[in-house]
């Protein structure tokens, strides 16, 4: 039995990795702040595919809570879980040239979409650690960030840092832990048509369409994040450690 837990999976690019799981026959803990209709959608839609799907609702920003997170989710699930998936990512309070960033919003980045990531990826491994595996069974961890660990932007780059630092964890941690068995990825998605990018999609779509600066010319879509993290969940990669791994239509290519 295939076990999955997936945070910030309520909507959106986790919302598309839930789904993707799904089609690889993992059963899902569908996680947000807390419980809503998109969640409840969102378990509906994998519970459609024949899997079954549990609301675990938390703050996984606040590494007290994620023992307990864990646990809830293999409760429910009725076993193990045996791939993590660390989608839960938050923007820059506000956009402001890097010589005025603020404190406040250095801090607020960090922590969700760094420290966050560490911790719970920290405490997920001591928990397949603790225990004989099943052969069967992939044993994975994967780190969705964005091409912004690589690319820079001036007005967000608190955000851009905190995404780098996340990547770093995906290496930290992989250094360890192949050795352990247990391989970790870092998902690094370009523009990806969701809710939170709506406010931006006008530009960057004039940006395409004007400048290329995708080469597959459109934005891409959370199930298309969807398929690359479930292959790197699903253990389909076994000979890779630590790889960055991005579905952004060509954006970071670089180019003559």
């Amino acid at each position: 039995m295939k076990n999955a837990f997936v945070t910030g999976s309520s909507r959106g690019i986790g919302h598309g990795i839930a789904l993707a799981l799904a089609d690889k026959g993992f059963n899902v803990a569908v996680n947000g702040l807390s419980e809503s209709d998109a969640m409840a959608d969102t378990c509906t839609a994998i519970e459609a595919k024949g899997v079954r799907a549990v609301k675990v609702p938390g703050d996984v920003s606040n590494p007290e809570n994620h023992a307990a997170l864990l646990d809830r989710a293999e409760d429910l699930l009725g076993g193990p879980l045996c791939a993590l998936v660390n989608n839960a990512g938050v923007g820059p309070l506000r956009k402001a040239d890097i010589l005025e960033t603020e404190a406040d919003s250095w801090d607020h980045v960090m922590e969700k979409n760094a420290k966050a990531v560490f911790f719970l990826t920290q405490t997920f491994a001591n928990r397949l650690l603790a225990r004989e595996r099943s052969a069967d069974l992939p044993w994975t961890i994967t780190n969705i960030t964005s091409v912004s660990a690589f690319a820079s932007s001036i007005d967000k780059a608190e955000y851009c840092v905190s995404k780098a630092a996340a990547g770093m964890v995906t290496k930290a941690f992989a250094q360890r832990l192949a050795p352990e068995g247990i391989q970790v990825f870092d998902i690094q998605p370009g523009i990806i048509e969701t809710d939170l990018s709506r406010p931006v999609l006008e530009t960057y779509g004039k940006m395409i369409e004007d400048h290329g600066i995708t080469l597959v010319p459109r934005f891409g879509q959370p199930d298309e994040v969807g398929k690359a993290a479930a292959a790197a969940a699903n253990g389909e990669m076994p000979y890779c450690v630590g790889q960055a791994i991005r579905p952004d239509g060509g954006l970071t290519l670089q180019r003559l």
